[in-house]
């Protein structure tokens, strides 16, 4: 009963998704363009029989980004479309594929929405990256006989516990899926308890240990480290999320009273914050600039730009790690730890929590878990440089020892997509 339920309401889901658009435009007016995308009314310039990927935003594109390439590389007439969710997600398609690849947003989960897309791509093979679940979807390629693989695939103690709620629903979509790729074997466990066979599970490792510092980003990094600190002590906040831009500009300034001249490079989640950021800053008295400005000397640097997160790993000192003290389940500490970076996070890494795990026992990522932890913390970082090294170095050593996902996972999706066709 419960999947006749949930087709009958998803059919509404275009109107009301349409509605959260459209407010959601009043802050990022790019979610007001190419709507009829969202409705499956795919660009007549994408070519049938693509393998499609699914990647919602930016994180999930950097993700997925090694294997697309080595698909494109492996045969001179691969056809790759890549859907996203978000604008970030888009622009992270076009910044990193250019026309390399086809490109649309991923339809709404109403029947009407999904059949019209596939009747207009004719997928060959569907890969979702990380765990994107929606029961329409899986249930038309499946009528389609398109096989599915959910690749560097994580699922949560907290996630798994809600699927268990729709038994019969996640079963049904769990049929649905040919193949899945775990991260981590505490995955692949949740996912064979929800009634996935043994036999379609693999266990790789994450895919994005295996990112890598190209010359023009460390080239970037160099000029930022030159263009904005110069001899200052820079710790940087990454992917930061409302509530948690307060406790990192009460730890700047606690910190500033051991350090007058420390800069602080502040990264929103999301760009479009940025004035709001600015806000804060202002009734602290601190200075701000913005990343997309002229060079100005100031307290703080807002970074105002979506593809600029891992240059300024390179310029900081230190990295707090957002989106793990309000509850959204933290963002990937792997970029700073690239570059040599201590890390500091909070308690709430639900997202990485394998991934985190590894670099808590090599004793490089520290738990805060408000703004005098976090100052302090900081401080002791800033204080002794060969803590700082010792940290960064352990922070790069967990990012080597746990590459060759990307690799893997490739040579599993090749033979997948050869056993289909």
């Amino acid at each position: 009963m419960i999947y006749p339920l949930y087709r009958v309401v998803s059919s509404l889901l275009p109107f009301v998704a349409t509605l959260n658009l459209w407010r959601r435009s009043l802050r990022e007016p790019d979610y007001r363009i190419r709507i009829k995308e969202r409705f499956g009314f795919a660009p007549p310039s994408i070519r049938p029989g693509s393998i499609w990927v699914h990647a919602v935003s930016a994180g999930e594109v950097i993700a997925a980004e090694m294997v697309v390439n080595q698909l494109l590389q492996s045969s001179s007439t691969q056809r790759v479309l890549i859907t996203t969710t978000t604008p970030a997600g888009s622009a992270e398609v076009s910044r990193r594929f250019g026309n390399r690849v086809d490109h649309c947003y991923m339809p709404y989960d109403a029947q009407r929405c999904i059949r019209r897309f596939i009747n207009l791509t004719r997928p060959r093979a569907l890969i979702l990256i990380e765990t994107e679940l929606w029961p329409n979807l899986l249930n038309i390629t499946r009528q389609e006989g398109i096989d599915v693989c959910l690749l560097n695939a994580r699922l949560s103690a907290r996630s798994a516990r809600r699927y268990q709620l729709v038994p019969s629903l996640t079963k049904r979509m769990l049929n649905s899926i040919t193949m899945i790729v775990s991260q981590y074997e505490d995955t692949a466990e949740r996912f064979r308890k929800l009634g996935f066979p043994k036999a379609g599970m693999h266990v790789t490792g994450n895919i994005k240990f295996d990112l890598s510092i190209s010359e023009e980003t460390q080239r970037s990094a160099d000029i930022g480290r030159e263009k904005w600190r110069g001899e200052r002590p820079c710790w940087l906040a990454a992917s930061t999320h409302p509530g948690e831009e307060e406790v990192v500009l009460e730890a700047h300034l606690k910190a500033r009273e051991t350090h007058p001249d420390l800069l602080l490079v502040l990264v929103p989640r999301h760009p479009h914050r940025t004035h709001d950021v600015e806000v804060l800053a202002s009734t602290r008295s601190l200075t701000t600039a913005r990343y997309s400005d002229a060079f100005q000397s100031v307290d703080v640097l807002v970074v105002d730009q979506m593809g600029v997160l891992l240059e300024m790993c390179g310029v900081a000192d230190v990295a707090f790690i957002g989106g793990s003290l309000e509850g959204t389940g933290g963002h990937n500490p792997v970029e700073p730890a690239v570059f040599g970076v201590p890390l500091l996070m909070g308690p709430d890494r639900m997202n990485f929590e394998e991934v985190c795990a590894r670099f808590v026992d090599s004793g490089c990522l520290t738990t805060v878990h408000n703004e005098d932890e976090l100052a302090s913390e900081l401080l002791g970082l800033l204080n002794d440089p060969d803590l700082r090294k010792r940290q960064g170095d352990a922070a790069r050593l967990v990012v080597d020892e746990n590459r060759g996902a990307a690799e893997s996972q490739f040579r599993i999706v090749s033979n997948w997509l050869h056993a289909a066709s």
